[in-house]
């Protein structure tokens, strides 16, 4: 039964930060519709290769794919 719970509590914070996060990002930049549902979304905004790289003693977030929305969305060059 509490395991159960866990799970519900989970569902309900992933719905509200995937609802949120529809309202404020462009989501057709990143191939999504206003009615897209929660897996799609995790494939084309979440699911997304990248890593922390060192350059001129900063940190930059490399982002790997072709859709240049993820570089307007965290400020970053696209890789």
């Amino acid at each position: 039964m509490a395991e159960n719970t866990v799970f519900l509590l989970l569902t309900a914070l992933i719905r509200n930060f995937y609802k949120a996060i529809m309202q404020r990002i462009e989501v057709k930049k990143f191939g999504l519709k206003e009615t897209s549902r929660i897996k799609t979304f995790v494939f084309k905004f979440i699911s997304v290769p990248a890593k922390w790289i060192k350059t001129a003693r900063q940190c930059v977030l490399n982002i790997y794919t072709d859709n240049h929305a993820y570089a307007e969305a965290f400020k970053t060059s696209s890789g």
